[in-house]
């Protein structure tokens, strides 16, 4: 069996990238599987009793519990789940520092956008949509200061830089996405066979998942004037007026 992990940022297409490879017919793609609110499943599994033994199992053993994630593959011959940024380190150290777990890294180049989206979802308290959902209230707009924008691409930025250390440190290599090329054929292709899979029949892979905000920061960002303003002379300012999806 392949086992998998995809390493991201908060708001980087995680979730997108999950419903992707859960498309595929020998995949079982669970999502935030160490998420302090919970255990979050693979999308076909929820509502279903798996939990691996819950949060409870998960805080005392979670070695055991990633052992039962990767016994627990349901028939499908790759596995994975998502880890993002923030969460138990222990456990970052466990799938970074293992050879024989394929790591996905999931990148976002647009950093004001990821930053607005976590603020979004913050202030709605909704970090998922998926097909069938029902569309959720226009979203309430967030305000953005320059010096929060800096941290917070500081932020992520060391999060993948580390996880480069210590791939590099131990000889190992991973598989580099950005969200804003999911969709694109090639790059699927690449992903496919980085996990040892063949391309389905009725490829491209399919997404479940939902966007939930604008293309276009003026309608997510309130204080968009004065932030374009701020940042006219900075390297976010091109990415402030991106409107591409």
């Amino acid at each position: 069996m392949t086992r998998f992990v995809i390493l991201a940022v908060p708001r980087s297409g995680s979730n997108l990238l999950c419903t992707l490879l859960q498309s595929h017919p020998a995949v079982l793609c669970h999502h935030e599987l160490f998420n302090p609110q919970g255990v979050f499943v693979a999308l076909p599994q929820r509502g279903s009793g798996i939990d691996f033994g819950g949060m409870t199992r998960r805080e005392a053993d979670p070695e055991g519990f990633l052992a039962d994630v990767w016994r627990g593959g349901l028939g499908h011959t790759c596995v994975g789940f998502k880890f993002t940024r923030g969460q138990d380190e222990k456990v970052l150290n466990l799938v970074v520092d293992d050879p024989d777990i394929h790591k996905i890294v999931l990148r976002r180049r647009n950093r004001v956008k990821t930053l607005a989206s976590e603020l979004v979802a913050e202030a709605r308290g909704l970090w998922e949509l998926y097909d069938g959902e029902a569309v959720a209230a226009p979203c309430t707009k967030v305000s953005i200061e320059p010096e929060t924008l800096s941290v917070h691409a500081d932020l992520n930025a060391a999060f993948y830089e580390g996880i480069r250390a210590r791939l590099a440190a131990t000889a190992q290599t991973c598989l580099e996405l950005d969200y804003e090329e999911l969709f694109d054929p090639e790059r699927q292709r690449r992903l496919l066979a980085f996990l040892g899979l063949t391309v389905p029949a009725e490829a491209p892979l399919r997404a479940a998942s939902r966007k939930q905000n604008s293309s276009d920061l003026r309608d997510v960002i309130a204080n968009f004037e004065d932030l374009d303003n701020s940042l006219r002379d900075s390297e976010f300012h091109a990415e402030l007026h991106d409107r591409r999806p």
